[in-house]
């Protein structure tokens, strides 16, 4: 990304989180949780497929940081936000 960016890497990474206030690495992982958020939401895949949709291929890893990031298991965060807990909700 640095050199993407016409950037030596200690500038990069200082510009970069004064931009976002993460790392490039933990931002990459707020989007890939951010998408998986949206599709927990959303869809009724498997939370194994989810992980690797967004760029997992450990789902033990994925579940980790979507709990790190947003406080909550992934199961937990579908059956709080999901759309069919949205249906019991609106009954």
């Amino acid at each position: 990304m640095a050199e993407r960016a016409g950037l030596e890497e200690r500038t990069f990474l200082r510009r970069f989180r004064a931009a976002t206030g993460l790392k490039p690495t933990e931002y990459c992982q707020h989007l890939r949780v951010g998408k998986a958020r949206e599709m927990l939401e959303f869809t009724n895949g498997t939370i194994d497929h989810i992980a690797w949709t967004v760029g997992y291929q450990d789902p033990s890893a994925f579940r980790a940081t979507f709990k790190k990031i947003t406080g909550l298991a992934p199961s937990d965060y579908r059956g709080r936000f999901g759309v069919s807990a949205t249906a019991a909700v609106a009954r």
